[in-house]
């Protein structure tokens, strides 16, 4: 842990008011003045047509949106639930929509992905085989570049005291079963951006200095701890729809690049790809990793590369969960703990509670953590009450929890160890075994083990047993032999139970698509034995 070498960017943003998020950022980045607010290949976009663009967007939606990854009946379930009265859609994904889209009557919005790439935005069309396929399947379609073009250097009054209403309909990741939409709201993601600001070292060259976010926007993670959070700091933006290392790799030799966010798997795809070890990272302040856990080996290797150009900066581990905006602890760049997730971020409150009594457990026990403060969602926008509330509890003073489902620890410093899923819980033999330390345990011990997954297993009689996926680094090996070593190293380090009875090489293991480890895709359901 080392000391802050110079301000965060919670020292120079300004408290939010009962203000919706556009009119937070407004106030926010007043002091600004004209900069490059984000950049698409290569093209910078300053803050007045950003501006612009958003108060056209604006003007068409009062004159006349959904997560389009998700399966159609759930954007069905969605479309009726939310009131939906237009969709907004990248044009390649629109044709498996025009179903839902004439069923509810509902025009569409097809974006681009050119519109800020090139000189002249309002002349990027739709592709035209897209167009014909919904040509009479779907009621109005419009392209974004033209709505901006038809509504340009119109404004719309913004609703002013509204912080409680509704600015998000979020999607949780969806590993542990359904996906429920999580109910955000404007003060939710104004707190966020202000928390998060506790933590982020300060932006002094607005527009120059710049944050790679290459977290997908239908996720809070990306849209809060990527976008906000660095428009609001002044920082430029460049946007990546879709993570590739190699111009991920470019655009860090091309800008100024202070920070960016990821998931382990992302780190582990940039340090193997050709040109990421370069002078460019003498850069970079620091990196935010959420979604799983940071392993030392992972650690160490950056560190390793970064200290070449005298950078201080290391990945710093950080965990969240959607119904919290996604981000509610991480360690700070200047003070952080290898091994931990980093302590709670500024005005939120982390406990650790006995998931049967909900009663406090003691620093160093492990049960289940819970949340409260500012940027706890509003719910989920489910049919019944009891969906509704699910996952939200209150306690005898009125204060209102979210219930994680995930299991941990504060330690002695206070910050917040990370120990595994509750559902991930394997109980064999009436012990408690975590699928979290048999993985860690072995990525560290072993260079040749990429990444791992333990899962709950049963053999032929249908009895628990531990079963541990592995890809290793180095291609075609003796595997028996490793998955001996594996095996040996195990029972001499953890529960006998935890000790992996079932070893089975993979090629790759299954990622939601946020980049996690879709550990259900590899869990056995128990036989009817």
């Amino acid at each position: 842990m080392g000391t802050k070498p110079y301000p965060v960017a919670y020292d120079v943003q300004i408290d939010p008011v009962n203000e919706n998020c556009y009119d937070y950022y407004l106030r926010n980045t007043a002091r600004y003045g004209e900069y490059a607010v984000f950049s698409h290949r290569s093209r910078d976009h300053f803050k007045s047509e950003f501006l612009a663009d958003i108060e056209a967007l604006a003007a068409f939606f009062k004159n006349e949106l959904i997560h389009p990854m998700l399966p159609e009946d759930q954007v069905d379930e969605i479309v009726v639930a939310t009131k939906s009265n237009a969709v907004l859609v990248p044009d390649a994904l629109a044709p498996r929509l025009a179903g839902i889209l004439k069923k509810h009557d509902l025009p569409c919005i097809l974006t681009v992905g050119a519109t800020y790439a090139v000189e002249n935005k309002y002349g990027v069309q739709a592709d035209a085989a897209i167009l014909e396929k919904l040509e009479g399947n779907v009621p109005r379609v419009y392209v974004y570049p033209q709505v901006l073009s038809a509504f340009r250097d119109q404004r719309v009054e913004g609703v002013k005291a509204n912080q409680d209403d509704i600015a998000l309909f979020a999607q949780g990741g969806g590993t542990t079963g359904k996906s429920k939409t999580i109910m955000i709201k404007n003060s939710n993601l104004n707190a966020l951006v202000r928390s998060i600001g506790s933590i982020l070292p300060i932006v002094t060259e607005y527009g120059v200095e710049t944050e790679l976010a290459c977290m997908p926007f239908f996720h809070v993670y990306g849209i809060a701890s990527g976008g906000l959070s660095a428009l609001h700091g002044g920082a430029k933006v460049i946007f990546m729809p879709k993570f590739d290392p190699v111009y991920f790799i470019q655009m860090m030799k091309e800008n100024k690049v202070v920070q960016f966010n990821g998931v382990p798997n992302l780190f582990r795809k940039l340090l193997v790809t050709d040109g990421f070890d370069g002078p460019h990272l003498a850069n970079l302040r620091v990196m935010y990793c959420g979604g799983d856990d940071v392993r030392p080996v992972l650690q160490n290797a950056y560190d390793a590369i970064l200290s070449k150009y005298n950078s201080h900066a290391q990945i710093c581990a950080g965990w969240g969960l959607t119904e919290c905006c996604a981000s509610c602890a991480a360690n700070p760049y200047y003070r952080n703990k290898l091994g931990t997730v980093g302590t709670p971020l500024d005005g939120i409150t982390v406990e650790v509670w006995d998931p049967e009594t909900n009663k406090k457990l003691s620093p160093g026990q492990v049960g289940q953590l819970v949340i409260s403060g500012p940027t706890v969602m509003a719910g989920y926008l489910e049919t019944t009450k009891e969906e509704r509330g699910c996952g939200l509890y209150t306690d005898e003073n009125g204060v209102k929890w979210v219930l994680t489902g995930d299991l941990g620890k504060l330690d002695e410093d206070g910050y917040v160890v990370f120990v595994g899923r509750m559902k991930r819980l394997i109980i064999i033999s009436g012990y408690n075994i975590y699928p979290n330390d048999v993985e860690k345990l072995v990525t560290d011990a072993f260079p040749y083990v990429r990444e791992c997954c333990a899962v709950q297993g049963y053999d032929e009689h249908g009895r628990s047993l531990m079963r541990l996926y592995i890809v290793t680094a180095d291609g075609e090996t003796d595997r028996e032999a490793r998955f001996a070593e594996i095996r040996a190293l195990c029972e001499k380090k953890i529960h006998r139970f935890a000790v992996p009875r079932d070893i089975r090489y993979i090629d790759a293991l299954p990622h939601t698509a946020v980049g996690k480890i879709d550990f259900m895709k590899l869990t056995e359901l128990r036989p009817n034995i």
